[in-house]
């Protein structure tokens, strides 16, 4: 297994496969669903104590740190009989594999990737696609998703005490989200940054108006209902960063008049929200892919270029609608732009606190990376591609070149080590369990 870059899903598929081999004793490997793709949902079982823990790897299938801080978990707990002795792990290396492998492109043979790589290989399902955001709510909802199902059956079976899943964000510090207010866990944050030179992310844009126990931990909301009052607040859902706790009740002049149906609405509850049913602590700890510098954008300017870029890429997808495909970019394209109208309403809503955020640039780049995917898939469907497709891929990809000069002039992104990140995704899962063990 390299050690250079994050397994590809097949790779850690065979990885796993050949470690539960080696090892029966000591571990076992179990398929509990199967993705709409015909991937296998593989759990890895290690240990027989006390404390039930669930690691899931691959929540967002762009975030594939988590792949390689699987492996390294597993080869900590295989090399301690102290850890099988005090814990069983349950764990589970991608909720999303199909999504996974829609993401190898930019990290299969190179790492780090360059923020225009990681762009163009990007793909994020839109919310209704993402097996970690279909979970039913208080009020019920659809679990039609057949990952879904099958992490709550997991979840249901288990019961673990804490479940951690593994996030990687693009830029800016780590922090921990968390479904309690633990204070145990700011000074586990504080270690485990510093051990591994992380700086602490004072107030990550997801979180504002999110309750901390300390600095950079945040108590995740509730979820909202889906499709009913939801697009004021992401409550926790998976969706577009920063829409999240933005706004509060005190915000009574913004009625529902001024709501657009076009923007971003949660899908669902998350599994930490499920797993909280059962007593579980639920921990999502974040780690910046790159080091950037810190961004200059006022909030005016940000707003104006989430809505240009919006409408842009409304255009774009209004003018080759006779082209849509099967493929998945077109929906996950829609949702980003919808999240971006949402970023930016929110943002004018309550302006300091959505200056200088590096989300008003990276979004517009996303949906446009993944735009042009689809764009290729479907020019590669045909021998005589229709001009006014060929010539809306330009105009488009002449955009996406210039909204990632001024990106990459904005944030001069520098990649972090690998081992960096792993290690500290590593130390805050065994630092959890720690914090758990009866002894």
């Amino acid at each position: 297994m390299p050690r250079s870059r994050p397994p590809t899903w097949p790779s850690l598929k065979a990885w796993l496969r050949g470690l539960a081999a080696a090892n029966p004793a000591a571990c076992g490997l179990t398929t509990v669903g199967v993705s709409r793709g015909g991937e296998p949902l593989l759990l890895l079982t290690l240990g027989h104590g006390p404390l039930r823990l669930l690691i899931a790897g691959g929540a967002h299938p762009n975030e594939p740190v988590g792949h390689a801080t699987v492996v390294a978990l597993a080869e900590h707990v295989l090399a301690h009989p102290s850890a099988r002795e005090d814990a069983t792990w349950y764990v589970l290396p991608s909720s999303d594999p199909d999504g996974a492998l829609l993401n190898e492109s930019w990290y299969a043979r190179t790492w780090p990737p360059t923020l225009e790589s990681y762009h163009r290989g990007f793909y994020r399902p839109a919310v209704e696609d993402q097996p970690e955001a279909a979970f039913p709510t208080a009020r019920g909802g659809p679990v039609a998703l057949p990952e879904t199902r099958a992490l709550m059956t997991v979840v249901d079976t288990v019961r673990p005490d804490a479940t951690v899943s593994l996030h990687n964000a693009d830029s800016g510090g780590s922090f921990y989200v968390t479904t309690r207010a633990e204070t145990a866990l700011v000074h586990l944050l504080a270690d485990c940054a510093a051990r591994h030179r992380l700086p602490v992310a004072q107030l990550p844009a997801d979180c504002v108006g999110w309750p901390s126990p300390g600095p950079g931990v945040f108590v995740l909301p509730p979820p909202a209902t889906p499709q009913s009052g939801a697009t004021d607040s992401a409550r926790g859902s998976d969706g577009p960063e920063s829409t999240a706790g933005t706004e509060s009740t005190e915000d009574t002049e913004d009625t529902e008049s001024t709501k657009s149906t076009d923007e971003w609405q949660p899908a669902g509850a998350t599994s930490v929200h499920y797993a909280a049913r059962h007593g579980c602590l639920g921990l999502y700890p974040e780690v910046p892919m790159w080091r950037t510098e810190p961004v200059v954008l006022p909030t005016a300017e940000g707003v104006r270029h989430l809505l240009s870029t919006a409408d842009l890429l409304t255009g774009v997808m209004e003018r080759t609608a006779a082209t849509a495909g099967t493929a998945p970019f077109l929906p996950a394209v829609q949702d980003t732009v919808k999240g971006m109208r949402l970023v930016a309403r929110l943002a004018r809503r309550r302006p300091p606190r959505a200056g200088d955020q590096d989300l008003h640039l990276l979004l517009p780049l996303r949906a446009a990376g993944m735009l042009l995917r689809h764009l290729d898939t479907q020019l590669g469907a045909t021998e005589a591609p229709p001009p006014h497709l060929l010539s809306e891929r330009r105009l488009l990809r002449e955009h996406f070149d210039r909204w990632l000069r001024h990106t990459q002039t904005t944030l001069r992104p520098r990649p972090r080590p690998l081992s960096q990140v792993v290690g500290f995704q590593l130390d805050t899962i065994l630092g959890t369990a720690r914090l758990l063990s009866p002894g």
